[in-house]
């Protein structure tokens, strides 16, 4: 028994690997009162203990990538600049994360970093008719461990539960037009296919589907599940 329960974990590991969903995050980093562009400004977030950064260019922009997807903070610092660290930064599968940062001028010698809250824009410029459902506002529904479906239609907007508690329809069609993806696979048997506490995160798209998906009328609702790199993060 102990041998097949080894077994399974290192299964998980591998198969969570395999299936990973990474995205990437963007921004400009300026100084807040000239709004000069601050060329090699340092910018890093850390997963699972390990640091992934990346310097301003000439015009201030800097891409982070690969992210793995979840919840994460962000650190600037420039010299001069109070060091700055953003929270809760939400990152996506396939999407890019764009946070802007205004650093403002301060001791050199400064110890800690300022704390911003990562607000994500109410309107997806990149993907409008898209909502994303993170981990920590998944995991805290009553309803995310007796039926994730439940959850995901109280989360998401223009979702309805169909009576049979399985179904779910997008904007008023049918149920047959919704489609699941589980770790970027459809679902052979129309329906979520894990359970909830193996659920990382809930994209749902109810307009603007994306050519990779194939001809879908209602919507798709994509379902990325927790990877080590999720039971590492720690949510404050």
């Amino acid at each position: 028994m102990k041998k097949l329960t080894t077994l399974l974990t290192i299964i998980f590991f591998i198969s969570s690997g395999i299936f990973a969903q990474v995205g990437e995050i963007k921004g400009f980093i300026k100084d807040k009162k000239s709004e000069e562009p601050l060329f090699g400004a340092t910018v890093h977030i850390e997963t699972a203990g390990n640091k992934i950064g990346a310097a301003a260019d000439p015009d201030g922009k800097y891409t982070i990538k690969p992210v793995n997807v979840g919840t994460h903070a962000v650190f600037v610092s420039a010299l001069g600049y109070k060091k700055t660290k953003i929270i809760d930064v939400l990152v996506t599968s396939d999407k890019i994360t764009y946070v802007n940062i205004d650093l403002e001028i301060g001791a050199i010698n400064m110890k800690g970093y300022d704390k911003i809250v990562y607000i994500e824009p109410l309107i997806n410029k990149d993907e409008p008719g898209t909502q994303h459902i993170p981990m920590k506002e998944f995991k805290n529904n009553v309803n995310s461990r007796m039926n994730p479906l439940v959850a995901i239609t109280d989360l998401a907007t223009g979702l309805t539960l169909a009576p049979n508690g399985k179904d779910v329809m997008v904007r008023g069609s049918r149920p047959a037009s919704t489609q699941f993806i589980t770790d970027g696979v459809k679902s052979i048997t129309g329906d979520i296919g894990i359970p909830g506490q193996a659920i990382g995160s809930v994209k749902v798209y109810t307009s603007g589907i994306p050519a990779r998906y194939g001809d879908v009328s209602g919507g798709i609702i994509v379902v990325e599940t927790k990877s080590y790199f999720d039971l590492a993060q720690k949510y404050k």
